[in-house]
């Protein structure tokens, strides 16, 4: 369960670069790049409720 959590706080993480990433070179508009930072941290999240869980 540990390492679940620990995966879904990397790809959290990764999700609000990608976030950064898009917005930056492929000028999308802000709304989308505002919803992409969003699941980023809900995933973020759900990876630190359930490793809190797991300790």
């Amino acid at each position: 369960m540990f390492y679940v959590a620990k995966l879904l706080q990397a790809l959290g993480i990764a999700d609000v670069g990608y976030a950064v990433f898009v917005g930056i070179f492929q000028g999308i508009a802000m709304a989308e790049e505002i919803i992409l930072t969003l699941i980023g941290v809900a995933v973020f999240s759900l990876g630190r409720l359930l490793e809190s869980k797991a300790a």
